[in-house]
């Protein structure tokens, strides 16, 4: 009997799975979709909706699930979740698994409750740590433009299948955040079931409530630290990267490593290359968040792909128009390298390069020499002149970070 219960159900995860990897596949059809496999985990809806993040069509399934989830334990690990049934899988390998960390707490409730309380203060610092993301980034590995960032993209989902495979159910049932972000509405499911269903003297209109919400001391303190890390990280400036500049439509830089999920979406759909993952310039709290790089092409004007497919919001939707009006940074020339200015050859390349008529050659009577001209009210920082400045390495013009 249990066979046949559990057959429908394998079927159900199966299909799950096969239209995941369709998601994040780069099938020009469903390029726009990769976003709503993140987006459909509960764990993800709730700590973007709390840090004001852009709600999509998968955050509707993801607020759906959250419901469902309220009511049924765990239903979204049973049923719908591919990164379960993947590690299931791996889990049921004929390796010896160490069963040590059954006595353990469950530190995934703790990563989610620190995690929504900083998204309460705008940055949910261990948002990434979702299970589906690390199966996202994965298919990154296909588009890093280096051996480093192909293996750091797949680190993450080969990390949880070596820990099902030797550990068996450590990931899933201890340690992940979508899991124990269920086990955490699943209480607010039983509170609302003992309200109606416990009875209380009639001086209490009729309603007693045996057991309230389990609000321990470390679910309280769980809950400080996240507020306190959060601010922490805003304040001092650790969220900050001073020198690196964000794809268009990045939120402030105080907020944009904690919202960013490090899901590799907007790499993979960048038609210029331009976006990679960080690897250490943006410091600690903006590892893998992606960055732009002008060194094999420039942010298109005709493009706003990176602006359309982000999950959490870090990357607001921008119309084009309102894209190639966003500040990314500004051109700034160095004379001593320009060939316009040392009278190299007759250079103007930056001039004719730009597509928004914002750097023009300007002649200083009194030096007697010409040289570049950025009208900074007219640049974007888009990257065209520094792409096709013909100085080498070290490009005469480049933009940097306003």
């Amino acid at each position: 009997m249990t066979h046949v219960r559990r057959t429908p159900r394998i079927y159900i995860r199966l299909g799950c799975l096969i239209l995941a990897v369709l998601l994040v596949c780069p099938i020009p059809y469903w390029v726009y979709h990769s976003r709503i496999l993140v987006q459909a985990s509960p764990f993800v809806t709730i700590c973007t909706m709390l840090a004001g993040g852009t709600l999509g069509l998968g955050s509707i399934f993801g607020i759906g699930f959250s419901i469902v989830v309220i009511f049924r334990k765990r239903w979204f690990c049973r049923y719908i979740c591919p990164v379960g049934l993947i590690l299931d899988g791996a889990s049921g390998m004929g390796l010896k698994k160490h069963s040590w960390w059954t006595e353990c707490p469950s530190i995934g409730r703790y990563v989610a409750l620190i995690t929504a309380a900083g998204a309460v203060t705008g940055y949910p610092l261990l948002l990434w740590m979702d299970p589906l993301i690390f199966f996202n980034s994965a298919f990154s590995v296909f588009t890093s433009e280096s051996a480093v960032l192909s293996v750091l993209s797949i680190t993450g989902f080969i990390i949880l299948i070596l820990i099902s495979i030797t550990s068996g159910g450590l990931w899933c049932v201890r340690i992940c955040p979508l899991g124990a972000t269920q086990d955490l509405m699943s209480n607010i499911g039983s509170i609302l079931k003992k309200i109606k269903t416990t009875q209380k003297p009639e001086s209490d209109n009729g309603l007693k409530i045996q057991e309230s919400f389990p609000v321990t001391r470390r679910t309280l303190l769980a809950i400080a630290a996240g507020m306190g890390l959060s601010l922490w990280a805003k304040n001092s400036g650790m969220a900050r990267a001073e020198k690196v500049l964000r794809p268009p439509g990045s939120i402030d830089e105080d907020e944009f490593t904690g919202q960013c999920v490090r899901c590799g979406n907007c790499t993979r759909v960048c038609p210029s290359e331009i976006i990679q993952a960080d690897t250490g310039k943006s410091g600690v709290l903006g590892f893998m968040t992606p960055v732009v790089s002008y060194k094999k092409g420039y942010c298109i004007e005709t493009c706003n792909e990176c602006t359309k497919i982000c999950p959490s919001g870090a990357l607001k939707k921008l119309t084009l128009d309102k894209k190639n009006k966003y500040i990314i940074g500004r051109a700034l020339l160095d004379p001593s390298l320009c060939y316009m200015v040392r009278g190299v050859n007759d250079c103007d390349i930056c001039v004719r390069s730009c597509p928004f008529d914002a750097v023009y050659t300007y002649w200083d009577d009194e030096a007697y020499v010409a040289f570049p001209f950025v009208d900074p009210a007219k640049c974007n920082g888009c990257g065209a002149c520094e792409r096709f400045c013909p100085t080498g390495d070290i490009r005469a013009i480049t933009v940097l970070k306003v």
